[in-house]
């Protein structure tokens, strides 16, 4: 087993609250650092995760998960690798000072795990996301999240990640009592400007 994540972490002035930032598929820890810049927080901490399976070593690429050899995809192991990362995280921010956003593969990690995080968090911001099974029929986040803002995400020209799946994160979240909203823009598997100004506002608020 993998004894932790892998983040870098920049720090922001006195900072009191933390974006967690989670890459997608075939990414690293680098990939979501323009964020940064582009929402530009004062006072806060940015901790860029890194997955923790080997994608493509060369390329310098990473995975959330791996397929076994039963042909199903390891699961158990990243959640308790992220649950160890944020039992440590909230020793140093109250929980609602976290915010976590994912994009891709990273949204699903969003939606998959953090939404089941047992403390209120700060925001929770899902970019081109999807359920991992959409057909579940279970509660799909934790009572503490019930009142965390959750932003799904996803541009209507999606060709790798179909917008409709965002649609139906939506409406299984809304039907189930959470304080989500969908916000989708003009563009394919990137993150629209539009993101960027509305993650800004739910954090500022």
């Amino acid at each position: 087993m993998i004894k932790k994540i892998e983040y870098d972490l920049n720090v922001v002035g006195s900072s009191s609250s933390a974006m967690i930032a989670i890459h997608g598929w075939r990414g690293n820890r680098s990939s979501m650092k323009p964020l940064m810049q582009s929402i530009k927080i004062p006072n806060m901490d940015w901790y860029f995760l890194e997955a923790p399976y080997i994608f493509n070593n060369l390329n310098n690429e990473y995975t959330w998960s791996y397929k076994k050899s039963s042909g199903l995809w390891e699961v158990d192991e990243p959640k308790q690798l992220l649950k160890i990362f944020f039992k440590d995280l909230m020793s140093n921010y109250k929980s609602e000072k976290i915010y976590v956003l994912g994009f891709s593969q990273g949204a699903m990690v969003c939606l998959e795990f953090v939404l089941h995080i047992e403390k209120p968090l700060g925001g929770i911001f899902s970019l081109s996301g999807f359920f991992r099974e959409p057909k579940l029929n279970i509660l799909r986040y934790h009572i503490s999240q019930k009142r965390t803002p959750i932003l799904i995400t996803h541009g209507e020209n999606d060709e790798v990640i179909p917008v409709k799946t965002s649609y139906h994160i939506y409406k299984n979240l809304k039907k189930q009592g959470a304080n989500v909203e969908l916000l989708t823009y003009n563009g394919k598997h990137k993150i629209g400007i539009e993101c960027i100004r509305r993650i800004k506002k739910i954090i500022q608020n």
